[in-house]
Order: structure tokens, then sequence, then C-alpha cells
């Protein structure tokens, strides 16, 4: 489909005070458009507004709990009420917990079913109101292909994306059996460094923190593909390409799969997909992308602690 530039457009993103939503911020911001930022903590919020404005762009943030189906309709209004309407709205928002199935608790279960599906459902049904009466919008889901492809000790999270995706194609298509005018995608990641691997609950180890298993992007690189994704539509993204073909020997051979996938755990450091220290290591290798001198880059500005201060 043509490309439509993002000067101009407004774009909320949820969950964006670091990681992937950090990115899609900037990215989008980077390309002229405005920003409303959301997550549940205001401080982080407002150092990715900075970040916004010393691009030359304009964001302002509102403190949003999206497993709080109120909190994400007074989002909606609020970004109304500044702009006059939304242009795209991100799902963003997210978590995880590594162990096995067997040990997942309730309260656990419970918490990542709040945040990374009710979440999604609360921003879609909030949002399409205005959606249809503004004629246009577009909506994009964060999945994963971990939704598709199921990883080892992590299967909780699977699930939940799993859903994430099942949910964004049937309403993609109630959308084109309407009519609306509104897109809706799916942007499927593999593994990304990112803060997401520092703090997530650790039941195999009893700690927080796990290790980075499989294929792993660049929040810089999740960031690039939803902004490239709201100029030039595609229903479906893959940042990683490759991970199609993760998908089609799924489909394929899934016995074969199932000999694979253990090799890519990240409760322990086992297996010869797995990295071998736990975390995103942001404190050796910042996680871009930066704001230098008024430009986006991929490249960590000279002074390490002030990249780590923005992420």
């Amino acid at each position: 489909m043509a490309r439509k530039g993002l000067k101009g457009k407004v774009v909320v993103v949820t969950g964006a005070s670091s990681g992937n939503g950090r990115a899609i911020a900037l990215h989008c911001a980077d390309r002229g458009a405005r920003l409303v930022l959301a997550a549940r903590t205001l401080e982080p919020l407002l150092q990715v507004q900075e970040e916004v404005e010393a691009l030359g762009g304009e964001a302002f943030c509102v403190p949003t709990d999206v497993t709080e189906r109120a909190e994400v309709q007074e989002l909606v209004m609020a970004a109304v009420q500044r702009y006059g309407r939304i242009d795209a709205w991100v799902n963003n928002a997210g978590g995880a917990f590594f162990g096995s199935l067997e040990a997942s608790t309730p309260a656990l279960m419970d918490w990542l079913l709040r945040l990374n599906v009710h979440s999604v459902v609360h921003g879609t049904q909030s949002v399409l109101p205005q959606f249809r009466l503004q004629g246009h919008g577009h909506l994009v889901n964060i999945g994963s292909v971990a939704g598709r492809v199921a990883f080892p000790y992590m299967g909780f999270y699977s699930a939940t994306k799993a859903f994430v995706g099942a949910y964004t194609q049937a309403l993609r298509e109630e959308m084109l059996a309407e009519g609306l005018g509104v897109r809706v995608s799916l942007v499927m990641p593999t593994a990304v460094r990112t803060p997401f691997f520092d703090k997530a609950p650790n039941l195999s180890e009893k700690r927080l923190g796990a290790y980075l298993a499989g294929p792993v992007l660049e929040a810089t690189q999740v960031g690039r593909a939803v902004a490239d994704c709201l100029e030039r539509y595609r229903p479906v993204v893959l940042p990683y390409r490759p991970a199609k073909g993760l998908l089609v020997l799924q489909s394929l051979f899934p016995a074969l799969m199932d000999r694979l996938m253990p090799e890519f755990r990240s409760d322990r450091p086992e297996g010869m997909g797995t990295r071998k220290a736990p975390g995103s290591g942001a404190d050796e290798r910042p996680i871009p992308p930066f704001v230098v001198r008024g430009r986006l880059t991929d490249q960590a500005p000279r002074r390490p602690w002030l990249a780590r201060r923005r992420q």
C-alpha cells in the first residue's frame, strides 16, 4: 500500500516509559508524529517526553494503569481533548514471568492475564468508538512469535500472546467486514533486549530476571517496524523476518520443533540458544535508540550513564 507519512498524526503508545514502548514513541516522533505517552509511572514517561521534544517532536504524558478499563477510557478522552483525534493506537504494555506451567501460581497467572490480555481488550474497546466517529484509525497490537511457537518455561506468556494474535486477526476481519476504514495490525517480535528481562519473576531460580533466548532483537528494531507499519499498512509484521521460518517449521514439522525448542529456555542458562548471563545487559551495552544532538541514532552516546538514564 502507498506510504502515508506520520507528520502531524496523533499516536497513543501504552507501556511507553521503557523498552519497546519508548522505542516506538521515539521512532514515531522522529517521523513527525505527536505522541500521547501512557504507563503507570509518571517520572519515566516525562523522561521519554524530554527525548521526544529533543527530536523536535511533541508529546504529553497520561499516567495509566492499562489493566483498569476506566483509566484506559480516560486515556482516550485525554488524547482527544488535547489533539481532537487519535490516528493510531499501539497496545504495547505487557509483561511475563518465567517457569514451568505446573509451577505457575494463580496470582501470577491472574496478573499476566490482566496485563497481556485484558489491557489489549480495554485499549481496543476504548478507542474503537473514537475511530468510528472519525471514520479512520490504525490499531496496532504487540504480540510475539512466542504466540505461534511456544517457548518452554514461558508457556503462560506464550498463551497470552496467542490470544493477542487470534484476537487481532478476528478484529481485523470484523473491521473489514464493516468497511469502517479502521486498520488493524499485529506486530510479532522475537525476544527483545529490554528491561523486561531484568524485572520478570523467575520461578525456577526464585528471583527476578531471566535469560535471553533465541533470535534477539533490539528495541529500536521493534520501534522502527511499528513506525514503518503505521506509514505503510501491513496486517502482520515480523521485525525479525527470518522468524517466518520458525512459523513454517511449527506448522509443517511440529515433532521436529518439539525436539528443538528445549534448547531455547529463558528461566535457566541452559541450551544452545540461551544466553549464559541473566538480564538485558544494559549496564554494559545501553539499549538503543538514543537521542544525540537532536537526532535519533542506534549508536550509544559517549556518556553511557546518560544512555542508561533514558531507558
